[in-house]
């Protein structure tokens, strides 16, 4: 690695400062060079420091909070939590433990290493650009749903219209089968009466 002197690591950690304070916004516009700012940032800072003093004065919980924030920044620090982490004995029970998940995942690992060329192939890699037409497509399906559910109902109804017609029907035959019959049994005992 390159001697990088402390003037370049602040100058580094004040581009970084700065990048996160402006974002993507010119800088330079908001604060041009050669003019004096109307607030001076340390007057600002300090300011605001004796508002969050006065407003933690006389409350215990705070001021005690305050004094473990170097614990809280060390218990949040990666290395410090490694550094807690498993001994390498426990590591290896751990391991030996999920073995057989472990053996698994592999199995499932080389599956996916062998159908590369399929989820590499053109067709795979058109998927976000057919995200559009399926759309599309699906608005389509859609409409033809409810087009279907209208026609389902409308020939619902026609057969219940039908069903209807066709018992009235009958019922007129059957009614007309009964009054020929009493006709036709009147006119035989005439003819055996005569």
């Amino acid at each position: 690695m390159a001697d990088t002197s402390p003037l370049d690591v602040l100058e580094k950690r004040i581009t970084d400062l700065e990048s996160l304070v402006f974002g993507n916004a010119d800088k330079d516009a908001l604060y041009p060079k050669g003019k004096p700012p109307k607030v001076q940032c340390i007057e600002s800072m300090l300011v605001l420091q004796n508002k969050i003093m006065a407003a933690v004065a006389g409350k215990k919980k705070l001021t005690s909070v305050y004094q473990n924030l170097p614990a809280l920044r060390r218990y949040m620090d990666p290395a410090y939590t490694d550094e807690m982490g498993l001994s390498e004995e426990a590591k290896a029970e751990v391991i030996f433990a999920e073995e057989d998940y472990l053996r698994r995942v592999a199995s499932q690992l080389q599956t996916v290493k062998e159908h590369d060329e399929s989820l590499s192939s053109e067709h795979v890699k058109s998927v976000p650009t057919l995200s559009g037409k399926l759309q599309e497509l699906s608005q389509i399906h859609i409409q033809q749903q409810d087009n279907t559910a209208q026609v389902t109902e409308e020939t619902a109804r026609l057969i219940d219209a039908y069903n209807s017609v066709i018992t009235t029907l009958s019922k007129m035959f059957i009614q007309w089968d009964a009054d020929i019959t009493k006709m036709e049994m009147k006119t035989q005992t005439k003819k055996s009466d005569a």
